[in-house]
């Protein structure tokens, strides 16, 4: 599985200058559910830049980070990419079942933008995840060490290797060029605005990959 190394970044405090926007609507068209027609929910957005998080050949001045726990697109892989300004859904799981209750009652059709500084993640912490994400490691670790058991809580965390509630040998190719992609994202529960978060559900994860010669984005979530 490929990551971007050294050049990792956790959500960081509030600022008004912050590349990170959590939550808030995406303007972008085509940002619906084939499943629903309802818009897609906006776990965050990013601005790529130098000096801040960057994904090597990929062009555009954003990622917008969208999925949607409504419908049957959280049942399995999702891709989109990007065309001319718009969003172009290639890959989904197709349904039309009824998830007015998922993932919990009266889930918000969006969440209030919070915007957010990034924070550089340091060496000591990115170790710890590398541990904590190995096969064997021990439970005792997980538990016992204040920081790891902190790190082993799914959070919102751009480059870098992220703790993963799966084997770290997952392969994600391209839906369309059929090319092995990075992971570039993991987006945790907190949203900054509602308490019961984006999925209800501290220990569930949502976990992007990127293909920068596609401007392609998939994501796929997990649970511990």
């Amino acid at each position: 599985m490929g990551f971007l190394l050294g050049n990792g970044y956790f959500a960081g405090p509030p600022s008004e200058s912050g590349a990170l926007m959590i939550g808030g609507r995406t303007s972008l068209r085509g940002a619906v559910s084939p499943n629903t027609g309802l818009a897609l929910t906006q776990f965050a957005r990013i601005s790529l830049g130098p000096g801040g998080f960057l994904v090597p050949g990929w062009t555009l001045p954003e990622m917008h980070f969208l999925y949607s726990w409504k419908c049957k697109i959280h049942e399995g892989d999702f891709s989109y990419r990007y065309v001319n300004g718009e969003i172009e859904i290639v890959e989904f799981c197709k349904g039309t079942d009824d998830y007015d209750d998922f993932p919990y009652e009266n889930y918000p059709p969006f969440f209030e933008q919070v915007r957010l500084s990034l924070q550089r993640i340091e060496k000591e912490d990115q170790s710890i995840i590398l541990k904590l994400n190995e096969v064997d490691c021990e439970p005792n670790f997980k538990f016992n060490d204040t920081r790891a058991n902190q790190l082993s809580v799914p959070t919102h965390q751009f480059g870098g290797v992220p703790y993963l509630h799966f084997s770290s040998a997952h392969r994600k190719d391209c839906v369309i060029c059929g090319h092995e992609i990075p992971v570039v994202a993991s987006i945790g529960n907190n949203s900054y605005s509602n308490n019961e978060g984006f999925s209800g559900n501290d220990f569930v994860q949502v976990v992007y990959w990127a293909c920068s010669s596609c401007n392609v984005l998939s994501a796929s979530n997990f649970c511990d």
